[in-house]
């Protein structure tokens, strides 16, 4: 039942909306917690609040906190406890306050993995497994799992039942090339770790094969996959649309092919109409559309005519790659007919029953290898506490009396990044939490906007359905809020950012529809001075240009032809921070509330991966600009560190090419390119240390005798 949500006292920091989501309790909650939107201060308030009430307050023992890294966990345990002592400094004489103290390191704050963990070491007698396991490491479960699949395979082929090395045969011959069986391997890894994610692998991996197993009544159009296929049809479709409406255009320019322009009408009808049987149409619609379809010849444009030759070929370009489209369509889809269709997938079903087979007997083989080994995998863990949790009643798993338990214990759920949380896990939250969603203890905190772990099989569409379902004001479902005011970035910043995906981000691309509610809100105490955002389109220097230009070239543009891309946009960055840091631009200092000169520690450089982080800071080095870099690289990857672990390389065995080179290539040697290339070619068939010898033997070798 929902329970009333205190007033706000006037002098709150808080939104109204992050007071809601602090204080909501008496269903399930999910709170749409947007970048920036202080989801982590409210989801620590929120603990603190139910362990300091001064009515029903509970323990922190009572509190189930599932965050997505330990890190989180570590500083939201960090974060209780320094809200604790403050509480208990306002209040001494509070025995709960204190006991509380003393409780946070029981507390279960931790990722969910750990969480399992905790529970399958709890409970490890009721499993089958070695007491004293052990997390296996990434490249271990990867070199078990390699050589488990090939044993697999290998007595597939040496089975002494020629009906099943029949069957492996037609697999093979079905899903890979007449080189390997690299496919299958792929195949099987792929649907074990699929079938993972799920409360019942088995159960799963064998509801596959039905799908392939159909009546005679059956067409395309009662098939699940019809209706997505159908879908990205429609989207090529409009795609070649809209090539189509860029040929008219430029046909419509005053030196434009004029002619094209009746061409393009009969094309825009002829696919709109596949537009209209991909969405309204049945599948025998859309095989006879494709069958039929026929592209006109394109209009003559008369030689005398004034028309601009580039134009032209432009306009016949986009024609051509819209045909390309739908011949794909046609190529990819619409080959065989409907009634062939369906005789092949029927076909195909012991094909596919033989494939669960090979998963199934990796499943148990990988499964007893690892126990032989006294390890387990983070799957593992997830599926172990699953065990512990759940009892089979009649084919369905219900609450086990360890569940039963956790229920009672755990007064409140707390799940933060719920859009990354993949089927089974919810499984695992939903068997530990109380009540139905209308009723319910569990409280989420996530973005669907954030969501990037799809890869690793995580499922957003348990966000978008709760957030479809949810209401703000909830009677017989779960409570939704949303937190959308941005109290990190200036409005400019913000506002960018929503002009841009409000156009390229909806439930067709994103499954998420940016409305005003998936929108940023500016809320940072930022002054109104307007400071424009800046889009900086880079071309580096060409590699090929024509002798002519080459002569104007300056010996500094000429080094700059020579320079990655990384060290050209390192540059630039370096030359914009300088010039504000020599134009005496201020900043807003949102804590002081005022104008202060801007200093090296207010720049961030934010990067879409890492791959380019070394670059960089060895260009800002050179540039005697400080920077630090978060880089998971590590102190043995640092260039001088490299060098030195080189020279001992060296030392150990001069005949290692690659170390040597470096060796002679660091500053301490110092020889450029050219000279290394001079040394090489002293002899260019022996080890490049012999080479050396060569080099330094003969006369005239043109490098510095200092150097040696």
């Amino acid at each position: 039942m929902i329970q009333t949500i205190p007033i706000k006292p006037a002098d709150a920091t808080w939104t109204d909306d992050q007071w809601k989501a602090i204080y909501a309790s008496g269903q399930d909650t999910l709170v749409s917690a947007a970048a920036g939107s202080g989801k982590t201060a409210v989801l620590i308030n929120r603990m603190i609040e139910k362990v300091i009430a001064t009515e029903k307050p509970i323990n922190v023992d009572e509190l189930l906190v599932v965050t997505f890294t330990n890190a989180s966990a570590a500083e939201m345990r960090h974060r209780m406890s320094e809200a604790l002592e403050q509480a208990i400094v306002e209040n001494p004489t509070s025995n709960h306050l204190r006991r509380q103290l003393s409780l946070i390191n029981k507390a279960q704050i931790s990722t969910l993995h750990s969480f399992c963990l905790a529970i399958v070491k709890q409970y490890a007698y009721m499993l089958d497994i070695d007491p004293g396991f052990r997390i296996a490491n990434e490249a271990e479960v990867a070199l078990l799992r390699d050589d488990i699949l090939a044993d697999v395979l290998e007595g597939a082929y040496d089975s002494e039942e020629e009906t099943k090395v029949q069957a492996i045969y037609r697999l093979v011959d079905s899903f890979t090339s007449d080189r390997d069986d690299q496919a299958i391997e792929t195949l099987i890894s792929k649907l074990y770790d699929t079938s993972r994610v799920h409360a019942e692998p088995q159960k799963w991996l064998w509801s596959l094969p039905k799908t392939y197993d159909l009546a005679e009544d059956v067409t395309i159009d009662d098939l699940e996959l019809s209706h997505y296929v159908k879908l990205t049809v429609r989207h090529s479709l409009e795609e070649a649309f809209v090539l189509i409406s860029e040929m008219r255009t430029i046909t419509l320019q005053p030196d434009g092919p004029a002619p094209y322009a009746e061409t393009a009408e009969i094309d825009f009808a002829m696919i709109q109409e596949g537009i209209r049987i991909s969405q309204d149409g049945t599948w025998q619609e859309l095989f006879d559309y494709f069958a039929t379809v026929k592209w006109s010849t394109l209009k003559r444009v008369s030689k005398d005519a004034l028309v601009d030759g580039e134009l032209q070929e432009l306009a016949k370009k986009k024609r051509e790659a819209a045909k390309k489209i739908i011949n794909k369509i046609k190529e990819t889809y619409f080959v065989r007919t409907p009634a062939r269709l369906l005789e092949e997938i029927r076909l195909m079903a012991p094909t596919i029953g033989t494939l669960m087979e090979l998963t199934t007997i990796f499943s148990e083989q990988f499964r007893l290898a690892k126990l032989e080994r006294g390890i387990i995998d983070f799957s593992d863990l997830e599926h172990y506490a699953l065990q512990i949790l759940t009892v089979d009643v009649d084919g369905v798993l219900q609450p086990s009396p360890v569940a039963l338990d956790m229920k009672k214990r755990f007064k409140e759920v707390l799940v933060d990044e719920y859009q990354d949380t993949n089927m089974l896990q919810e499984t695992i939250l939903q068997l530990v939490k109380t009540g139905e969603e209308q009723d319910g203890n569990l409280f989420m905190v996530g973005d669907v906007k954030q969501s990037i772990y799809r890869f690793r099989l995580a499922e957003p569409k348990l966000f978008m359905r709760k957030y479809s379902e949810f209401l703000e004001t909830p009677d017989v479902t779960g409570m939704r809020i949303d937190l959308n005011a941005n109290f990190r970035s200036r409005k400019e910043v913000l506002n960018a950012t929503n002009y841009i995906f409000a156009q390229i981000m909806g439930e067709r691309v994103g499954e998420i529809l940016y409305d005003d509610n998936a929108s940023l809100k500016p809320a940072a105490p930022y002054d109104e001075k307007e400071v424009p955002v800046e889009l900086v389109v880079m071309h580096p220097p060409q590699d090929e240009e024509s002798v002519e230009e080459q002569v104007d070239i300056t010996d500094e543009a000429a080094e700059l032809e020579e320079l990655k891309k990384s060290q050209y946009e390192a540059r630039f960055i370096i030359d914009r921070i300088r010039q504000m840091m020599e134009d005496g631009t201020t900043v807003y200092d949102t804590k002081s509330k005022t104008e202060r000169p801007l200093k090296y520690s207010d720049i961030v450089i934010l990067m879409r991966s890492m791959t380019w982080s070394t670059d960089l800071v060895e260009e800002f080095k050179l540039a005697g600009i400080p920077l630090y870099t978060e880089s998971s690289k590590g102190y043995f990857d640092a260039l001088e560190v490299m060098i030195m672990l080189n020279v001992l390389k060296v030392v150990d065995n001069p005949y290692q090419d690659i170390p040597l080179a470096s060796v002679l290539r660091a500053p301490f040697v110092g020889l450029t390119e050219n000279e290394l290339a001079k040394i090489r070619l002293a002899d260019p068939k022996v080890p490049f240390y012999d080479a050396l010898r060569q080099f330094i033997r003969s006369e005239g070798h043109g490098v510095q005798t200092a150097t040696f």
